[in-house]
C-alpha cells in the first residue's frame, strides 16, 4: 500500500502568523485611537473656551453698565477682584428756569448753592426703570474713592445720596418731565457740565481665586469705603476650573475711556486654555 502524504501548518508558523496579525492590529488600532484622541482633546479645550468666553461676557455686560469712574481694582492671594456700581437708569437734570414759568414752580431747578441742600427737581425726559430701597442718585462723580466715601460715610454734601433717602417721581409742570422727590435733602457737592445725574445700585464685585479655581460674583452688600477681598453678600458662581486670574484697570480721563483686562486659565483633564479680555470702559460722568 502506497503511503499518502500530510501538509498543514506547524506550530511555529501559526505562532508567526499570530504574532503578525497582533503588530497589524496594534499599528491600525494607533491610527485610529490618535485622531479619536486628538478629537476628544479638541472638543475638551472648546468646551473650556466656550465656559471661559461665557464669564467674561457676563463681567464685561456689568463692567459696560458700569457708573463712569466707580470701577477699581485689586489683588486677592493669588487672583484679583473688580468692584463697579451698577447704573439703573439715568437723565438730565434741570439747571435753569423755562420761559414762562416763575422760580420754583414745582421744585423744577436743582439747586447746588443751598447749603440745606435741596429736596426735589426736574428731570429732562422720564426714568424707565422703577426706583426701589436701594436707589441712590450720583451727580458727578470724577473719582471712585470720592464716590465710595462719600457713599459709605453718608456725606452731605457729596456726590451720591446718602443710604436710607427714599426717591419717588411725580408730575411736574413741563410736559415730558419727571419731577423726582428725595424724603431727606441732599446737597450734591459738584455740578455736571452735561447736566448728568444717574440712578445707581447697590455694588457689584468680581472675586476671581486659583486657591479655589473658581470666579464668583458678589452683590447686595452695600457701600463699603475700601474694597474688600470678600465683599460678603448674595454669592453666585461665574467659572470653576480656574488655574490662574489676574485683572487690570488702566482708568483712563473723562475725556479718555479706560480699559479693564482680565486674563484667565482654565484646565480640565490635562488640557489648558488661557483667554484674554478687555473691556472699553466710558468715563464721561
Amino acid at each position: 500500500m502506497r503511503r499518502l502524504s500530510q501538509s498543514g501548518f506547524s506550530l511555529v508558523e501559526l505562532v508567526v502568523v499570530v504574532v503578525l496579525i497582533g503588530l497589524l492590529a496594534s499599528g491600525a488600532g494607533l491610527l485610529i485611537l490618535q485622531p479619536i484622541e486628538a478629537y476628544e482633546d479638541q472638543v475638551r479645550r472648546q468646551q473650556l473656551v466656550d465656559l471661559g468666553e461665557m464669564a467674561l461676557r457676563q463681567i464685561a455686560r456689568d463692567v459696560r453698565r458700569a457708573l463712569p469712574n466707580s470701577i477699581r481694582v485689586r489683588t486677592v492671594g493669588t487672583g484679583s477682584a473688580v468692584e463697579m456700581v451698577p447704573v439703573l437708569d439715568g437723565a438730565r437734570y434741570r439747571d435753569e428756569q423755562q420761559n414762562g414759568f416763575a422760580a420754583g414752580v414745582a421744585d423744577d431747578v436743582l439747586d447746588f448753592l443751598n447749603p440745606a441742600g435741596d429736596a426735589a427737581f426736574n428731570l429732562l425726559g422720564r426714568l424707565n426703570n422703577p426706583l426701589d430701597s436701594n436707589s441712590r442718585l450720583v451727580v458727578y462723580n470724577t473719582a471712585f474713592a470720592t464716590l465710595y466715601a462719600n457713599a459709605a460715610n453718608n456725606s452731605n454734601p457729596g456726590v451720591i445720596t446718602p443710604a436710607g433717602t427714599t426717591l419717588s417721581l411725580g408730575a411736574t409742570a413741563y410736559p415730558n418731565e419727571d419731577r423726582i422727590t428725595l424724603s431727606a435733602a441732599h446737597q450734591f457737592s459738584q455740578q455736571s457740565p452735561g447736566q448728568r445725574v444717574f440712578l445707581v445700585d447697590d455694588p457689584v464685585s468680581y472675586v476671581c481665586n486659583p486657591a479655589s479655581g473658581e470666579i464668583v460674583r458678589h452683590e447686595n452688600y452695600g457701600f463699603d469705603q475700601f474694597q474688600q477681598a470678600n465683599p460678603g453678600g448674595s454669592i453666585a458662581p461665574v467659572i470653576t476650573r480656574l488655574s490662574g486670574c489676574s485683572m487690570t484697570y488702566s482708568a483712563g480721563s473723562s475725556q479718555r475711556g479706560g480699559i479693564l483686562s482680565i486674563e484667565i486659565t482654565i484646565d480640565d483633564s490635562g488640557e489648558s486654555v488661557n483667554l484674554l479680555h478687555q473691556v472699553h470702559v466710558v468715563n464721561v460722568p
